[in-house]
This record gives C-alpha cells, sequence and structure tokens, in this order.
C-alpha cells in the first residue's frame, strides 16, 4: 500500500498559506489515477490557485492499524451564533474550560494554519512545537464499505459527500487516541459552510451554518488532557497509517 498526500499553498511575504490538501492510503494500481485527482482539486481549489504544489508519494512498510469510525450526526443550526452556543455548550459538557473554547475560536477566525493546534483542555495551554504549522493528520483512508453506508446517510443533505468521508476519517483518528477530548473544525472554503465537533464520547457532529457564505475564515483545534506524551501523540497523528472502518 502507498501513502499519497497533497498540499497546496500560496506564498506571500515569505510565507506559505494553506491552500488545501488531501491524502489517502491506495494500492499501486490506483496511484495514477489518485494523483491526477489531487492536482486538479489543488489547481481548482475555491481559494484561489496555489503557487505550490507539493504531491507525496510513499510506500508504507509498517503494518497498518485498524479504527472504528465514529457516528455521524447532522446538527441543524441556522446562524452561527445559534451554531456556536450548540458547539461551546457540547464542549463544556465534556469538561472543557471557557479560555481554551475561546482560544479555539480565536485560532480559527484569525490564524491561517495548515494543521490543528493542540489546546490543553483546562489551561488552554498551546502544546504543538510549531504554532505556525499546527498538527497535520495523516496516513488514513476510510475503507469502501463504510464509505458508502456514509454516502448513504448523507447524500440527501449536502452536495459534497467526500467531504464528509474525508473529514470522518480525519476525526475517527483524532478521537481513537485517548487524551483526545474533542475536535472542532470549520472549513476554510469560503462555500463550505458547514463544520463539526467530534468526540469519542458522542461521534461525530456536523453543524450546519457555522459561519457565513463567503467567510474565508477556517481552521481546526484538539483539545488534549495533560500530562500526555506530546511526541508520541505527533508521531502517532502525522505518521502512523490507519484505516478507518
Amino acid at each position: 500500500m502507498w501513502s499519497l498526500r497533497m498540499r497546496a499553498s500560496l506564498l506571500e511575504k515569505n510565507r506559505e498559506i494553506h491552500i488545501s490538501g488531501a491524502e489517502g492510503i491506495y494500492k499501486f494500481e490506483e496511484l495514477e489515477r489518485v494523483l491526477k485527482k489531487y492536482l486538479k482539486r489543488a489547481l481548482e481549489h475555491p481559494n484561489g490557485t496555489p503557487d505550490k504544489v507539493v504531491l507525496t508519494v510513499e510506500k508504507i512498510k509498517e503494518e497498518i492499524q485498524s479504527i472504528r469510525a465514529l457516528p455521524i450526526e447532522t446538527v441543524f443550526c441556522y446562524t452561527p451564533e445559534q451554531a456556536q452556543k450548540f458547539i461551546d455548550s457540547r464542549l463544556a459538557d465534556l469538561g472543557i474550560s471557557e479560555k481554551a473554547i475561546a482560544l479555539a475560536w480565536s485560532i480559527i477566525r484569525g490564524q491561517k494554519m495548515r494543521g490543528a493546534a493542540l489546546i490543553d483542555c483546562l489551561t488552554a495551554e498551546r502544546l504543538e512545537p510549531d504554532k505556525d504549522r499546527g498538527i497535520r493528520v495523516s496516513r488514513i483512508q476510510m475503507d469502501k464499505k463504510r464509505k458508502i453506508q456514509i454516502l448513504k446517510k448523507v447524500k440527501k443533505l449536502t452536495s459534497e459527500p467526500q467531504r464528509v468521508i474525508e473529514a470522518v476519517t480525519v476525526a475517527s483518528k483524532v478521537a481513537s487516541v485517548p487524551e483526545i477530548i474533542a475536535e472542532i473544525c470549520v472549513s476554510d472554503n469560503p462555500d463550505y459552510t458547514t463544520g463539526y465537533i467530534s468526540s469519542k464520547k458522542f461521534g461525530y457532529l456536523r453543524i450546519t451554518n457555522i459561519k457565513k457564505e463567503g467567510t474565508p475564515i477556517g481552521g481546526r483545534a484538539f483539545f488534549v488532557k495533560t500530562p500526555i506524551d506530546i511526541e508520541r501523540l505527533i508521531k502517532f497523528l502525522e505518521k502512523t497509517p490507519v484505516i478507518v472502518k
């Protein structure tokens, strides 16, 4: 099996601004088809034409782990204010502090990051080594049976079911880490206004109207229970190959 990863970015004032990314685990005979798909996605993204596209093809030599996919529900909110009130309430129910939740929102609304912020769920301390890059969840794929199940569940609710599949794949790997309490994610695609929160406690909750249409803000944060071995956590999220079933 092979890991394929795509990252597209703009170069602005000697700094790379993330535009889009994609990845998966594939058989050798699928590589050419998927690479073409990833390149097309990078060049035609609503966030703009990139200055740089990096395609990485890497043979997987270690054992691929299997984890369970989170169950999916859709929560219908009608304004970003209603969505935030719902999200804040659910995160607080998990014991996450107001300070940590507020920090996550400020990162999502104000800091363009390639990856996710790692936030101590009580103290709101930022735990990731590189505050500009964040943590990238990588080397992941969802098996075909679960993909079909999700497509059937969400096809009437969204015109982009592949986005849901990709997001659930990421969220499931994140939630499999015992020390990660929850995740919040808002897409930086201006036209995609459905975000999510996820946790092993309540699964994957799609939240409609999490932001106004046409808004380019977005990002993600993981709320972490400390003490934790940060090196081990990052190695699992970024390097360990996983199939979500």
